[in-house]
């Protein structure tokens, strides 16, 4: 038996489906979408005639979707088609489509109350009150979804006594229109039989209650806290009581009403083991956190998991601005050093999890102490200093443990002792991390020799080429010509410097490395800076005879300078003294940098 050359195809084509799908006379479909109450019964007769059927109801059509006449029609909102159908052929009010609706569905989620009355007037089992779609939905779960209070209203009228039950979703009619924020349609719910049902299962997730904060609804909130309060003991599916949810979205006026009927909310706790009061925390809401001050100003000493108070986890998440807030609270003084189960306290988190816009909030207050260790015999700075230690740290720790460094931050002798054995040790892993670093400095600091050393020998204006000057720069007695030359040849002379210090590095033994390091990468930004200064002489001199561009090459140069000094002066000098005075110049650029990207 041969086998296939291209199997996989031929098993595709074997798997084809060559059902054909319904189709409707063309004329019929037509009149019926463009609503000439005319032209449609002239079609459907043609269609009669052609099908050879005595009578309408025998020739019924269907579209691809399995739509009938009254579907398209009531999807067009043509009221004088629907009406003529209901009337003549009420059986197709209770047809479904494709996605399982009814015409009764499609008039429901448009919220025209006109058709809606035509179709549950119709002569067949009150327009399909009951009839549910694909996704568990009857006619009045698609009128509140889309909020449509009227129709919701004719429907409840029709019938209430109808046997409604929860959708796919979980959602009861009640919990529908606690979202949608009808109060009204609510009170006749809760009135009637057609608003009844359980909170067993997964309905517990679906409490009306969490509707109405999804909603925004104080009024249907308040309706039913006076019908039922036990409907506010219900949890979601991750614990969150309803206190959290208002919280986690933000529905302040919520948040107070809770507290006002129910204070214990804001003293459960929810499966991640946080309280109300740091979810707010977690998110930044200033406004929510206040309220719940206002109210129960104990919950501010509530723990949440690993033993964390409501600053921790602010801090934890990034949130410079509410911890901005706390900070200038004098009721919550005591929380600012407080520690977690691991010791940690808020700044230690801050910087474990690389914030440096928080750290330098939490470090210009004198009231945290630096020098806090945690379970780990660690201050914040050590953190900082061993992330970007043992691995190639990003711009964010950099910034963090700049943070730290430029208010001159402690570390531990415990930690000293421990790192300086470790780096004497080393293991493979953190000597290719180091020679990693070298091998990057390595490179840029010849690649900025080699451009130096050309530009040395290519000068602006060339040489003269008679006597007795022959060979001598053309522009040697320029100003900015002595400036390309000395910034260039003190860019070249420094990356060389770099080049032999880290060959050094390289050959020599382990515990020269950050001493090597210390060394080169100050004199790298320096020779960057000088060759960025001579391209810009260079540049001016050889355009000086124009002078709005020589003063346009001159200003740009003069601010992509400046910005680079910004930048390189935090990165190269930081940590590199401890000498008090470089900390103060070093600070502003830092400043700039950190607010510059915003992190």
């Amino acid at each position: 038996m041969s086998v296939p050359k291209y199997p996989g195809l031929l098993e595709e084509v074997e798997e084809e489906n060559y059902e054909t799908a319904e189709t409707m006379d063309p004329k019929l479909y037509r009149a019926t979408t463009e609503g000439e109450i005319l032209e449609f019964v002239m079609a459907m007769e043609h269609v009669a005639v052609d099908t050879h059927h005595d009578t309408l109801a025998s020739c019924v059509q269907l579209g691809p979707q399995k739509t009938t006449i009254l579907h398209i029609a009531t999807s067009f909102g043509h009221h004088e088609i629907v009406k003529l159908i209901c009337k003549d052929l009420p059986f197709l009010v209770a047809d479904k489509n494709a996605r399982g609706d009814t015409a009764l569905h499609i008039a429901a989620r448009s919220g025209d109350s006109l058709l809606v009355q035509m179709l549950i007037h119709s002569d067949y089992k009150e327009g399909g009150l009951g009839e549910k779609n694909e996704k568990g939905n009857t006619a009045l779960h698609e009128a509140l979804r889309f909020g449509h209070e009227e129709v919701a209203r004719i429907l409840i009228k029709k019938n209430p006594n109808m046997p409604y039950s929860l959708n796919l979703e979980g959602k009861s009619l009640l919990y529908l229109a606690a979202e949608a924020g009808f109060v009204t349609i609510a009170k006749l719910l809760m009135e009637n039989p057609v608003g009844n049902y359980n909170f067993g299962g997964k309905t517990e997730n679906k409490s009306p209650v969490f509707g109405a904060i999804l909603g925004r609804n104080i009024d249907v909130l308040n309706l039913l806290w006076e019908r039922d309060q036990s409907s506010f003991n219900l949890r979601s599916g991750n614990g969150k009581n309803p206190l959290h949810v208002a919280v986690c979205t933000e529905y302040t006026e919520g948040v107070n009403f809770l507290l006002i009927k129910h204070h214990y909310f804001a003293y459960q706790k929810d499966k991640r083991g946080f309280f109300p009061i740091h979810s707010a925390s977690q998110k930044g809401l200033i406004d929510i956190i206040k309220v719940i001050l206002h109210h129960r100003p104990d919950t501010q000493e509530l723990l949440a998991t690993r033993g964390q108070n409501i600053l921790h986890i602010a801090a934890r998440s990034g949130k410079h601005k509410i911890v901005d807030f706390m900070l200038k609270m004098p009721e919550l003084e005591k929380l600012i050093n407080e520690k977690d189960a691991d010791g940690n306290t808020p700044l230690h988190l801050a910087t474990i999890c690389g914030y440096p816009k928080l750290v330098h909030t939490l470090t210009r207050d004198e009231r945290v102490i630096l020098d806090l260790l945690n379970n780990n015999l660690q201050t914040a700075l050590d953190i900082a200093a061993e992330h970007i230690e043992t691995e190639m740290a990003s711009f964010q720790k950099r910034l963090t443990w700049m943070a730290l460094r430029v208010i001159s931050a402690p570390r531990s002798r415990q930690t000293k002792s421990i790192k300086s054995l470790n780096f004497r040790v080393g293991n493979q892993k953190e000597k290719e991390s180091w020679n990693n670093k070298i091998n990057v400095i390595l490179l840029v600091a010849t690649l900025v020799a080699t451009v130096t050393f050309t530009a040395g020998f290519t000068i602006p204006g060339g040489y003269n080429n008679t006597n007795p000057d022959q060979g001598i720069a053309t522009m040697l007695e320029k100003v900015q010509f002595q400036e390309f030359v000395i910034c260039n040849t003190l860019a070249m002379y420094s990356s060389i410097i770099v080049d032999v210090i880290l060959l050094w590095a390289q050959l020599g033994d382990t515990s020269s490395t950050q001493v090597a390091l210390k060394l080169a990468v100050p004199l790298l930004g320096i020779a960057l800076a000088l060759m960025s200064v001579a391209f810009m002489a260079g540049v001016y001199l050889v355009v000086s005879k124009l002078s709005w561009l020589a003063n346009v090459v001159l200003f740009i140069g003069t601010n992509f300078v400046i910005a680079l000094a910004v930048l390189l002066v935090p990165l190269c000098f930081i940590g590199s003294s401890n000498c008090r005075v470089f900390y103060y110049i070093y600070y502003y650029p830092f400043l700039l940098v950190l607010y510059t990207v915003g992190i």
